[in-house]
Order: C-alpha cells, then sequence, then structure tokens
C-alpha cells in the first residue's frame, strides 16, 4: 500500500512537471508532445501499480471497452455543450476498478475524443483533469456507496478538477502574467458552464452507476479476473 502511494505521489508530481514545462517553457504550442508524455506517464503508473496483481488481458480488455464507451459517449452528444457522459463514465471506471484505472480512463479518454472535437493547448489539462477525476472516485469509494454520493462527488470533482484545471488553460492563454482580478473573471465566467458540466455528470452518474456496475460485476465473475467491485 505504501509503495502505491508512493508511486502514486510521484506520478503527479511529474504529471505537474510536464504541464508546468508544457505553460511556461514550451508557450502551449507542443500540445500533442505534451499529452503524449502525460498518456505514457499515466500508463507507466498504472502498470506499476498493477505490477503485483498481475491483470489478465480481460480486465485490459474491460478497460478499454469502458474508455472506448467513455469517448463515444461524449462524442454522442456533442451538440449540447457542457452535457457529456464522459466524466460518468470515468467515475463508474474508477470506482470498479480503482484510482489508476480511472487516472488511466481519464487521460487516454480526453486525448483520443478530442481528435474529433479537436486538439489543442487544452488537450493536456483536459487530461489531467479527468484522470484526477477517475483517480479520486477510486480512492474515496473504496467502499461501496449509494448513487446520490456517487453523483455528488461527480458535480463537485467536475466543477473543482475539470474546472478548476481547465480553466487554467483559458487563463494562460490569455496572459503569461495574470492578475487577481484576471483570475477572477475567468473563473467566474467558466462556473456557468463548469456547473452545467456537473450538473449533467451528476444525472449521469444516478441513473447509470447501479446498472453499469451490476453489468461489471457479473462480467467479472463470470470471466474470474481481478473483480474490485468485491473488494469494495
Amino acid at each position: 500500500m505504501q509503495r502505491r502511494l508512493g508511486i502514486n505521489i510521484a506520478l503527479f508530481i511529474i504529471i505537474g512537471l510536464i504541464l508546468w514545462y508544457g505553460i511556461f517553457v514550451l508557450k502551449g504550442e507542443e500540445y500533442y508532445t505534451v499529452s503524449m508524455a502525460i498518456i505514457v506517464v499515466g500508463l507507466l503508473g498504472f502498470l506499476l501499480c498493477f505490477e503485483n496483481s498481475k491483470p489478465s488481458v480481460e480486465l485490459l480488455a474491460m478497460l478499454a471497452a469502458l474508455c472506448g464507451f467513455a469517448i463515444a459517449a461524449r462524442i454522442a452528444f456533442f451538440f449540447l455543450p457542457q452535457i457529456k457522459p464522459i466524466a460518468a463514465v470515468i467515475i463508474i471506471a474508477g470506482v470498479a476498478f480503482g484510482a489508476e484505472a480511472g487516472f488511466v480512463m481519464g487521460a487516454v479518454s480526453a486525448f483520443v475524443s478530442n481528435f474529433y472535437f479537436g486538439q489543442g493547448a487544452w488537450t493536456p489539462f483536459q487530461m489531467f483533469a479527468l484522470g484526477l477525476i477517475g483517480y479520486f472516485a477510486g480512492v474515496i469509494f473504496r467502499k461501496r456507496k449509494h448513487k446520490v454520493w456517487i453523483a455528488l462527488y461527480g458535480f463537485f470533482a467536475v466543477v473543482i478538477f475539470y474546472g478548476g484545471i481547465v480553466d487554467l488553460n483559458t487563463l494562460f492563454y490569455a496572459s503569461r502574467e495574470p492578475t487577481k482580478s484576471m483570475v477572477m473573471a475567468v473563473y467566474l465566467q467558466g462556473l456557468p458552464y463548469n456547473a452545467m458540466f456537473g450538473a449533467s455528470t451528476a444525472v449521469f452518474l444516478f441513473l447509470l452507476y447501479e446498472p453499469i456496475i451490476r453489468r461489471l460485476d457479473r462480467i467479472c465473475r463470470k470471466y474470474r479476473f481481478v473483480d474490485k467491485v468485491d473488494e469494495k
């Protein structure tokens, strides 16, 4: 447990340094390079943390399928700005399969789906934000909770993590030396959109959490691979 915690802390430090380097050194221009670096670091952490548990091919296939579902869910709602199920799917994956799986789900889903929505300097921020949402879902809900608590987490996680991190991109895009008033303006302007995204995530979680968790649990038992749901 202590080893995993140490690896996770090191991962966050490395990813934070990557974002810092992308903002202040690369000036947001090499966003593909920064995005790929985050994916590689996240995947490396995922593999290290699951090294002892020896995840099966079936488990990896399940995570890949959920990642595809998250990407498709975001694209399917392209016509409704800020109303996307992607964060809900990532949270469910984090709750079902653990923190590291949730982080990788978030990072990869944001990167791949942006090939449809458009890549840019915002991509690494979205990857890190959605990764954190999935990660802390796995940390906080190590024990099974009612869907209402999961939905509440979804709302606040999106508003705090996603809004707080992604709006940083807007802030640094507007100015390399932001003032206090500029910070307030950016975050206040983004708050309604973040709240809408958070509210839609909460609704999707309230509706989808229990049905999807039951199906994941059934598949895990059927194919006899690591069943994180039972551990909760």
